[in-house]
């Protein structure tokens, strides 16, 4: 793991396994931003995300790969709880959206990451009435979507994809990239 970060609350690496992490809440429900990093191609395509297929030129920084983990957590086991879908109300859905985002750019801004990984869960229950890869896309500007005020912010900031090819994979280069 990144050794050259003390990770001070509010995130957390006390639960070993390479994993550090940030909770909050949301009208209630706990969630967790988890971060692991990523050492070589080999770890992440054992995540399942096949980045060359959708960015051919992509490296390991120097700065670190990351994948990026969320979802609600079980508050007996302090554990996630399978990345099933959360059905949220109004624009509660945006809120927790803007929560990870800002998580993600609190975790950048300490230890100055070269790129951020994840994928978007799938719905195997089709409870959801929008597949994350739109929302992400949309987020991301991907797949001829408009950038969302959110991720343009972020200058420096690039987002690639392998959905165009039917995969549910993402990888966010920084400016430390």
């Amino acid at each position: 793991m990144n050794q050259g970060v003390c990770w001070q609350p509010p995130f957390s690496d006390q639960f070993g396994n390479g994993m550090v992490y940030r909770l909050f809440t949301m009208e209630g429900i706990p969630y967790a931003v988890g971060f692991e990093e990523i050492p070589t191609m080999y770890d992440l395509n054992s995540k399942g995300i096949d980045i060359l297929s959708a960015y051919p030129n992509f490296r390991f920084s120097s700065n670190g790969v990351w994948a990026v983990v969320f979802d609600e957590v079980d508050p007996v086991i302090m554990d996630f709880k399978g990345f099933q879908h959360v059905q949220h109300t109004g624009l509660l859905g945006g809120k927790v959206l803007l929560n990870v985002a800002s998580i993600i750019y609190d975790h950048y801004t300490l230890c100055h990451a070269g790129a951020y990984v994840f994928s978007a869960a799938t719905d195997p229950q089709y409870l959801r009435q929008t597949d994350l890869v739109d929302i992400y896309n949309g987020l991301l500007g991907l797949n001829g979507k408009s950038k969302s005020r959110l991720f343009g912010r972020l200058v420096g900031w690039e987002a690639f994809s392998d959905t165009a090819i039917g995969g549910r994979g993402y990888v966010v280069t920084t400016q430390s990239y």
